[in-house]
C-alpha cells in the first residue's frame, strides 16, 4: 500500500472514530457523551418509618435495581447491564417528608437474570457480587440533605418522589475522569457530578419478598415496600473533536501526504 493510501485510510478511521460511541469501562455512552449523560433506571426500596429506631440510631433507607438505558440506548454494554446498591441515613421524617444523608451509591456491570424471580436480599448480593463499575457519594443542597423525598410515608398507600446530588469517588481512573466533571451547583458554593431523580410506590412489588403489611399500613421497618424508578443526569468531562475540526485535519494529512508522494516522484 503506498503512502497516500495508508494516509487515507487512516484519515478514514480518524473520522469514523469521531462519530463512534464513547465507551468508557465497558459502557457506550453514545454520542450525547460528548456533552452529557442520563440514566434511566428501575428500583426497589425498603421502608421506613421514623429518623431514629429503637435504640437510638438513624433508620436507614436502603435499595437496589438496574440501569435499562444509557443516553436512550438499551443495548449500552454489550448484554451486560449497570445495576445499582444505595444507602442513606434518614435525617428528618414526617408522614409527608423525609430528609436523608450519608448517601452511598454503587454501581457494578455484568449480567443477571430478570431481577424480579428472586427475592431482594438475593438480589443485592448477586449485584454485589458483580464487577465494581463506580461508587458515588451523596452530595448536600442547600437544604442540608443529600436527597429530599415528598410523598405518603404511612398507611395503606405509599408513595415517593425525591430529588439528590451525586458526586463520582471511586471506579477506575477513566470512570472517574469521565463522571467527574462538576457540573451541577448545590446551592452552597459547590458542584456535584450528577442530580438523580426518583419516584414510586407500593403498587406493584417483587412477589418472591415478604411483602406482609406493605399495602395495609402495618410495614415494618427494613420491608421492601416501594418500587420505582430513577434517573440519572450528569454532565462529562470529556471533550472529542468537532467533526469539521476532524475532516481538516483529515483534508491536512492528505495534503501532506500527496506532496510528500509528488516530491518522491520528480526525485
Amino acid at each position: 500500500m503506498n503512502k497516500l493510501s495508508t494516509i487515507i485510510g487512516a484519515t478514514a478511521l480518524l473520522a469514523s472514530g469521531s462519530a463512534s460511541a464513547i465507551v468508557v469501562d465497558g459502557v457506550d455512552f453514545g454520542a450525547a457523551g460528548q456533552l452529557g449523560h442520563l440514566e434511566t433506571t428501575t428500583l426497589a426500596s425498603t421502608f421506613i418509618n421514623g429518623a431514629f429506631n429503637g435504640d437510638g440510631s438513624a433508620q436507614q433507607l436502603f435499595g437496589y435495581g438496574q440501569v435499562n438505558t444509557v443516553n436512550g440506548n438499551s443495548n449500552y454494554a454489550s448484554g451486560n447491564r449497570l445495576y445499582f446498591t444505595f444507602q442513606y441515613d434518614v435525617t428528618s421524617f414526617s408522614n409527608t417528608a423525609v430528609g436523608f444523608s450519608n448517601g452511598q451509591a454503587n454501581f457494578y456491570l455484568g449480567s443477571l437474570s430478570n431481577l424480579l424471580n428472586s427475592d431482594s436480599a438475593t438480589n443485592v448480593s448477586n449485584i454485589q457480587g458483580l464487577s465494581s463499575w463506580a461508587n458515588f457519594a451523596g452530595v448536600a443542597d442547600a437544604s442540608g440533605n443529600d436527597l429530599n423525598a415528598s410523598g405518603t410515608f404511612a398507611g395503606a398507600s405509599l408513595s415517593f418522589a425525591s430529588t439528590g446530588l451525586l458526586e463520582v469517588v471511586g471506579g477506575s481512573a477513566a470512570v472517574v475522569n469521565f463522571l467527574d466533571s462538576n457540573g451541577i451547583a448545590t446551592g452552597t458554593g459547590g458542584f456535584a457530578d450528577a442530580a438523580i431523580a426518583t419516584s414510586g410506590n407500593n403498587f406493584l412489588l417483587n412477589v418472591n419478598d415478604d411483602t406482609t403489611g406493605c399495602t395495609t399500613g402495618q410495614a415494618t421497618v427494613g420491608q421492601w415496600c416501594l418500587a420505582g424508578s430513577a434517573d440519572i443526569r450528569g454532565l462529562t468531562s470529556v471533550s472529542v473533536p468537532e467533526p469539521s475540526s476532524v475532516a481538516l485535519l483529515g483534508m491536512g494529512l492528505i495534503g501532506f501526504g500527496a506532496s510528500s508522494l509528488r516530491k518522491k516522484k520528480s526525485a
